[in-house]
């Protein structure tokens, strides 16, 4: 997997140049789990722990997990100042195997950084560690309400403060619909109190899709899709949707 530099190099101004919409997020992920009486949640992608905070703070037994060591890290030390008791693993959503729970999560966007047999891989080891009837929540760009020509709402030009350092971050994307990718180009420069400006340069690829290829990948890998929508809780269109929340339901073994 080409993460983007948050995730690694820069992964202390990760929450910084995070999506601005995380507590509505958070709210509608909570509302489908209560609606499907959920209980015990598993985030295989949990960053941070913009969610698994969130869902703990409000009854749910979490379990995070992440890719990324650095992230964690940050989690760790959220969860220490909360006075949180969260377990966290160190694991690959591919093939991160933990227990039984009664919903799966992985958001914001991040099963694109994975190919599309990796994305199969990764409902086949969700399916693992579902309980019977438990139901996977994700989302991803849909494919199929983007232009090449119109890229500019996913734009990101901001300067921000962050321990004394002085981050400007400019991110741009490129779409290749052939290949049904998104590819991100992260600019950031820093620069820090009596040091020389430094500048990082990363491009990494992004995979998305049309509502019906998850919809076919799902039900092929044990999975049916019960509830699609924006990921701002909006009813879905194919055609304006651009990002989209996917609910499926595992099928009984």
């Amino acid at each position: 997997m080409k993460l983007p530099l948050e995730y690694n190099k820069l992964s202390k101004f990760f929450d910084a140049v995070g999506s601005g919409s995380t507590n509505a997020v958070n709210s509608l992920i909570g509302k489908i789990l209560k609606k499907h009486k959920i209980k015990t949640v598993l985030d295989l992608t949990c960053g941070t722990g913009s969610q698994i905070l969130w869902l703990a703070k409000h009854g749910y037994k979490v379990v995070g997990s992440d890719y990324s060591p650095e992230l964690l890290k940050t989690a760790k030390a959220k969860l220490k100042k909360e006075k949180l008791n969260i377990t966290l693993f160190h694991g690959d959503m591919r093939t991160q195997k933990i227990g039984k729970f009664d919903a799966v999560i992985t958001i914001f966007n991040a099963v694109g950084h994975v190919s599309k047999k990796g994305f199969e891989k990764t409902m086949r080891n969700i399916y693992q560690n579902l309980n019977t009837n438990g139901i996977y929540v994700f989302d991803i760009f849909n494919i199929n309400s983007l232009n090449s020509k119109d890229m500019s709402s996913l734009d990101t030009d901001v300067t921000k403060k962050i321990e004394g350092t002085k981050i400007h971050i400019y991110q741009y994307s490129r779409l290749d619909k052939k290949k049904g990718l998104l590819v991100s180009c992260d600019n950031y420069t820093l620069q820090e109190p009596g040091k020389k400006t430094k500048q990082f340069k990363v491009k990494f690829p992004l995979q998305i899709y049309t509502a019906l290829e998850l919809t076919n990948m799902l039900n092929k890998n044990g999975f049916t899709v019960i509830e699609k929508m924006g990921r701002d809780g909006s009813r879905f269109s194919d055609k304006r949707t651009k990002e989209m929340l996917i609910v499926a339901q595992k099928i009984a073994d």
